[in-house]
Parts: C-alpha cells; structure tokens; sequence
C-alpha cells in the first residue's frame, strides 16, 4: 500500500466535503438494473431527500448509486425549469460520488456533481464517515454489507457520533434482520442496544420521518 497516496487521497476528500452540510450517504450495489424496482425507488428517494435540502453521496458507480444521483440530479431540473430562483437552494444540494477504481464495474456514473477517485478502500471509507448525516443501505451485495458492517462497528463502539443508519427496502432486509434476531441476538454476540441501531423504511416518507427524528 502507497501511504502517501493514501493520504493525498484522505486530505482531499475531507477538504472537498468539509463545508457541505446535510450528506445522506447511500450504499448500495452496482450490478442493481436501472429497470428494477429497487432502482427507480432510490430515484424517487433521493428526489424527495434533495426536496428536503439533503445532498447525496453513493460510490458514485452504477446500479443503486447511480440511481441515487440520477434520482437528485433530477430533482435539481426540475426545479431549476419551474423557478429560475431556485437555482441558488440547487447550489446547496449536490451529488457526490466517491469512486473506486476497480478492473470492472465502478466507472464513475454521469449524474455526480462531486467526483472523488480512490485507489484505497480504506481512505474511501474515512471520507464517507467523515461528515454524513444519515446511512441509507439499499439493496447490493458483499460490498454493501462491508459498508454497513464498517458503520456499525463504528456507531457501536463509540468512534462515530450516532446517526441513522435505515436499511431500504423491507422484503430485501427481512431475511437479515431476521438472522440479526433470532441468530446472532439470540447467541449474545450482539446486544439489543446495538440491533436498535438498525432502522428499516420502505418508503421516502418514512426515511424522512426518522431523519427529522434525529435533527430534533
């Protein structure tokens, strides 16, 4: 590992994000069709969180990441078409993409405002940390639960300030949750305070509701 890459990596990304407020990080798999029911629902999600003000932030690939971004680029056209001055509120909400250069699959999609490039899974995985303001899981595969599993050993020990973190999409989850309660609950290797910071939602109004939770 280049440690000095490493760290131009780390520095830049925490100087391009440190004066965005209100990140909504969502994780989520690449090999996800933009025809699927999965896609175009993180779509609609991610026009209603830029409707609240929330920027989003995905691995800036394909699949639920684009969905993500497409989703709040859309919004901000729509918006810009019906109100010429809603172009200044367009300027504070901004899709971010952290890509990761891998042989195949992470091209960075064409819906990021913010592109950051990583060499590192590591130094990508401080960035999201970094400031985000809620963890939305959507439904992907052995990546996104390494995402997921990182925010979780880290709000469960302590190293991250609690924030939501919503695993989207009730019938992908349940099986998982299912396992989370009656396996690993069960054989006391995780507690009942660290399963409740799992919360589920299965649509945008929901999301909304437990994000203005925290905020309060």
């Amino acid at each position: 590992m280049d440690l000095s890459a490493l760290k131009a990596e780390i520095k830049e990304g925490l100087k391009t994000l440190e004066n965005l407020d209100n990140i909504v990080t969502i994780f989520g798999g690449a090999r996800v069709s933009c025809e699927s029911k999965a896609y175009q629902s993180i779509m609609k999600l991610a026009q209603k969180l830029g409707a609240k003000g929330y920027s989003i932030m995905t691995g800036g690939g394909p699949g639920i990441m684009e969905a993500a971004n497409r989703g709040l680029i859309q919004y901000k056209k729509t918006q810009s078409l019906m109100s010429p001055s809603a172009s200044l509120k367009n300027h504070s909400v901004v899709s971010i993409g952290l890509n990761i250069q891998l042989p195949h699959e992470q091209q960075m999609n064409p819906y990021v405002e913010v592109p950051l490039k990583f060499q590192n899974f590591f130094s990508r995985k401080i960035v999201f940390n970094y400031n985000s303001t809620a963890f939305i899981v959507a439904v992907g595969g052995f990546g996104t639960l390494d995402e997921l599993s990182e925010v979780l050993v880290l709000i469960a020990t302590g190293k991250h300030k609690r924030i939501p973190i919503i695993l989207y999409g009730k019938d992908y989850w349940r099986g998982f949750m299912q396992w989370l309660k009656c396996t690993m609950l069960k054989e006391g290797v995780i507690s009942k305070k660290e399963l409740e910071l799992i919360q589920i939602a299965n649509k945008p109004k929901k999301v909304l509701k437990i994000l203005k939770k925290y905020q309060n």
